[in-house]
């Protein structure tokens, strides 16, 4: 049984995770027919169960939620990442669980997010300002995942702008991500109060606001969003939760992992339709948007509206991005071996 720990799932990069995810579409894989991921309440806590098959690689994330684990100075989630081989079903591999959620979440959005950070790139700026409203280990994520698409040349970006991270306690932002501007990535890094003039502001001159919080409701106003603005939302992972106005969603190309899996767990979709700013059949699958379109293709119209990527997670993205990990690591002889040690 081969081991691959954080370093090894880091070391992919969140580029290459996007890649992959965006080859899985393409290869035909439709992700309407993934699993749905189950909830198993067994007293002090939940099990998290997902599998999947996508080709030739078949796995499961296994995850616990304990919710008085941050008592005894323990992680509220833990888990790991069962890789099996897709014919037998024989596990193989174990992937760190966590670390894996870690790259999957930004990597999905930016997959999801290009053809719209073409358009900005192309028509209204190759240095994008970025506000983030969560400077945690999605916030920080997304960001750093949105300054590798700058060292790609696939979107077009030459560096980000500015970079603010939109907080309820900006004295609490880490030096990791305040450090994501390191080397030429981005321009100022800073911080303000979520909900502050100085927050509307950053978000009125932002080109990509992400949105990586845990709040239960908008985290901005409608008004403050330019028409070419790309949002990237991954913390609506709830029906009952928001990030994203109704508003915006309401004027937005709204863009999803997948139709059923959105009506059924994703607050900003579902709350927004609701409130009758948006219709069931309005939200882009990735499948729809991907699957048909290479990652080479780019938009060639300027944005008159914003793009909303907003996303809750299924067993395939785990899956996918674990087995490019493992692949990653077995083409690296150094990495090979740590991971068999």
């Amino acid at each position: 049984m081969k081991n691959y720990t954080a370093e090894h799932v880091f070391a992919l990069g969140y580029r290459a995770a996007a890649d992959a995810l965006t080859a899985a579409l393409a290869s035909g894989f439709d992700p309407a027919g993934d699993p749905e991921r189950t909830f198993t309440s067994i007293g002090t806590g939940e099990f998290l169960t997902m599998p999947s098959r996508v080709g030739d690689d078949a796995g499961i994330k296994i995850l616990t939620l304990a919710p008085h684990n941050p008592d005894k100075s323990l992680p509220f989630i833990q888990g790991t990442y069962l890789l099996c081989d897709s014919q037998t079903l024989t596990p193989h591999s174990l992937v760190d669980g966590i670390a894996l959620t870690a790259l999957r979440t930004p990597a999905v959005a930016i997959a999801a997010a290009r053809p719209a950070l073409r358009a900005i790139a192309a028509h209204v700026t190759r240095r994008p300002n970025v506000v983030a409203f969560g400077a945690g280990v999605q916030g920080e994520g997304l960001v750093r995942a949105l300054a590798d698409e700058c060292g790609s040349g696939g979107v077009g970006f030459d560096a980000l702008g500015s970079v603010t991270y939109a907080v309820r306690s900006p004295e609490n932002v880490s030096e990791s991500a305040l450090a994501v501007g390191a080397g030429g990535s981005a321009g100022d890094v800073g911080t303000v109060k979520a909900g502050s003039d100085a927050c509307r502001a950053a978000v009125e001159a932002a080109d990509v606001i992400v949105c990586a919080s845990a709040a239960k409701e908008a985290v901005f106003d409608d008004a403050w969003v330019q028409p070419h603005a790309a949002v990237l939302a991954v913390g609506a992972h709830t029906p009952q939760t928001r990030e994203v106005p109704a508003e915006t969603m309401g004027r937005a190309r709204v863009i999803v992992e997948d139709q059923a899996v959105a009506l059924r767990e994703n607050g900003d979709v579902v709350r927004a339709i609701a409130d009758g700013s948006l219709t069931e059949g309005a939200p882009i699958s990735m499948n729809s948007l991907l699957g048909e379109e290479t990652a080479a293709k780019v938009e060639t119209s300027a944005p008159s509206s914003p793009t909303v990527v907003t996303t809750v997670g299924m067993s395939w993205q785990d899956l996918v991005v674990a087995a490019a990990v493992a692949r990653h690591a077995n083409g690296n002889a150094s990495f090979r071996k740590s991971c068999e040690d």
